[in-house]
């Protein structure tokens, strides 16, 4: 049986029906771009996209030219950073993409232009043109495209609306600082995703993407506490690509194996694949109860086969591990200060439990979805053997 029932669903290109915790910037790129897609020509629209990988700006613009492109007569040009560094390749790229016969070489950068900007007046052509990961682009190259769009013709058409997206403002803080102006006052800013919101990302793409009943939603949580920010000044995570990565490769794994279901060790696998995992440096640097704290946490995940277990049940492993190795647990508070420490690492997620999960009362859920289990068992007991030698 198929997990994955549409690949096009996980593509970075892919462009879902609704952009859930977007809403806000889709609107604020509408009054910017809008008009102009609608009735292009009668000014130079301009917009700076800024926010860490992973936090809807590509997307959202494709969803703007998705719901506008139905009535425009414009065209929509992507180009990306990573692909076309160089002011050549990237006007060459211009052009193929608009179906323009291009030299590829032989003319100075102002011929350059001036063959471009014919070629748009001569063919009537309007051009939504977005450069992405702008970051890559030397200043000289994006301040000429910036100011390209100011060209107009004799009867005061203007041919270019332009959206550059990069990371922070430092892509507008290398410009000069007149062309620096002109950008610097239409500016729409992604936040990262926090655990909830990618949570609902995640819940969209596998009821489109996945087979019905070939993941649970503990599953989606777990991918979500792996990638979601704490809140909007986290600036280590919130990446929702990373999510839908994580996601894909579970499924697809799962689906390798011959499985009908996503488990949580499929989602630590896959995790590990495209995150750093815990660090063998950061466990040797564990206190000893920390550590056999940790290994209790391990083996209630294993016992269980959920996405999370409580921190009561980690807690009453956790006596039978010190049985276990000879030594006398560490008081309840003792235990709080262990969790925390080991969230702060990143070695471990918590958060509290949701109505509907099963668990009665307000409760703290632990999960660990960068390491597989078995790894991480194998390692720590090797290593409290050694400390207790």
């Amino acid at each position: 049986m198929a997990i994955i029932v549409d690949e096009a669903v996980f593509s970075p290109s892919y462009v879902p029906p609704r952009l859930p915790h977007r809403e806000q910037q889709l609107q604020q790129l509408d009054m910017i771009l809008g008009s102009w897609l609608r009735n292009p020509g009668h000014h130079y629209p301009r917009v700076t996209l800024l926010g860490r990988p992973g936090t809807g700006k590509t997307v959202t613009l494709r969803k703007l030219w998705e719901l506008r492109q139905n009535d425009s007569k414009a065209r929509f040009v992507y180009i990306n950073g990573f692909l076309y560094r160089n002011f050549t390749a990237v006007i060459v790229e211009v052009a193929r993409s608009l179906n323009i016969p291009f030299p590829r070489r032989g003319l100075s950068k102002d011929e350059f232009l001036a063959l471009l900007v014919e070629h748009l007046r001569e063919r009537d052509l309007y051009v939504f043109l977005v450069l992405d990961d702008a970051f890559n682009f030397a200043p000289d190259i994006l301040s000429t495209f910036i100011r390209l769009g100011q060209e107009s013709d004799k009867l005061g058409t203007f041919r270019i609306a332009l959206a550059i997206v990069g990371h922070n403002d430092t892509v507008l803080n290398n410009l000069d600082p007149s062309t620096r102006g002109i950008m610097g006052k239409s500016v729409v800013r992604f936040a990262p995703y926090t655990k909830d919101q990618i949570f609902d990302i995640l819940l969209d793409r596998a009821r489109t993407g996945l087979a019905e009943g070939s993941y649970g939603e503990d599953v989606l949580q777990m991918i979500a506490d792996i990638t979601g920010a704490q809140g909007p000044l986290d600036t280590n995570k919130g990446d929702a690509r990373l999510a839908i990565d994580i996601l894909y490769r579970a499924a697809y794994v799962a689906q390798q194996n011959g499985r009908r279901q996503i488990t949580p060790e499929d989602v630590r696998r896959s995790s590990k694949e495209v995150l750093f995992g815990v660090s063998e440096e950061v466990l040797a640097g564990l206190p000893l109860h920390e550590k056999l704290f940790l290994l209790a946490i391990v083996r209630a995940l294993k016992t269980s086969r959920m996405s999370y277990v409580t921190f009561g049940d980690a807690e009453e492993v956790y006596k039978i591990v010190c049985e276990e190795y000879g030594e006398k647990p560490r008081v309840h508070s003792q235990l709080w200060t262990y969790l925390n420490d080991l969230r702060d690492k990143g070695i471990i997620e918590t958060r509290q439990n949701k109505k509907g999960e099963g668990v009665r009362g307000r409760t703290t859920l632990i999960s660990i979805g960068t390491e597989p289990l078995e790894t991480l068992e194998l390692l720590l007991t090797k290593m409290i053997k050694e400390e207790l030698r």
